[in-house]
């Protein structure tokens, strides 16, 4: 089986590739620069039309949405137990948080970073970029209260895919001007998940994949 992960830095494709250096997969890593167009790409749109990161190229078949590809990864590789499988409750507490963060969280960002993703009225965007970062402090929050515990993982003692997701929004905080020594949990939990060898060997590939080729 063949495996192509499209992603690109600072982005929310960190958590799967975290989650393939943390299983010991054999992929390739093909990094997009968002900021010169490549997801705009005819080259990328053939593979993702949607235009978004992250993809993942199973055997020539793209996948692409976070939830699907963590999901994907996760399945494919069991041994490395990144999403629960086997507590019915953990498993839903799991998927929870994946659909809260990828669709409640991430769009509250995208709400500040990305406006007229929402409406084509720009009289609008100040009251959404408002209410977008109020959403994210609420979020924050969460997290911090979640973390805050004493449990090292987002899940408890058990590290997984919701891990790396979390730290990409601890990593998009100073774009929002977001004091973040006002979490101190969760800015333990990004420190710690920062030095886990396979989100290191992660946030490494980031400032030193291939690239896709625009217009090759």
């Amino acid at each position: 089986m063949s495996l192509t992960l499209y992603f690109a830095a600072g982005s929310c494709s960190l958590p799967a590739l975290a989650g393939l250096e943390e299983a010991g997969a054999s992929f390739d890593a093909v990094r997009l620069v968002l900021a010169e167009g490549d997801q705009r790409s005819p080259e990328y749109l053939a593979i993702h039309p949607r235009g978004r990161v992250p993809a993942l190229a199973v055997d020539g078949h793209a996948i692409g949405e976070n939830a699907a590809v963590l999901t994907l990864i996760a399945q494919q590789f069991p041994a490395a137990r990144l999403l629960p499988s086997a507590d019915l409750i953990a498993v839903g507490r799991a998927y929870e948080l994946i659909g809260w963060f990828s669709s409640s969280v991430h769009v509250s960002f995208a709400q500040v970073f990305r406006p007229e993703r929402f409406t084509r009225d720009e009289s609008a965007w100040p009251a959404l970029r408002a209410g977008g970062r109020e959403n994210v402090l609420a979020a924050f929050a969460e997290l911090e209260q979640r973390l805050g515990h004493g449990a090292p993982w987002i899940l408890g003692e058990a590290f997984s895919l919701l891990d790396p997701y979390a730290l990409v929004f601890h990593r998009w905080a100073p774009r929002l001007e977001i004091e973040i020594a006002d979490y101190p949990a969760f800015s333990d939990h990004a420190r710690r998940t920062a030095a886990r060898p396979s989100v290191a060997r992660a946030l490494a590939r980031e400032s030193s994949p291939d690239r896709l080729l625009v217009g090759a």
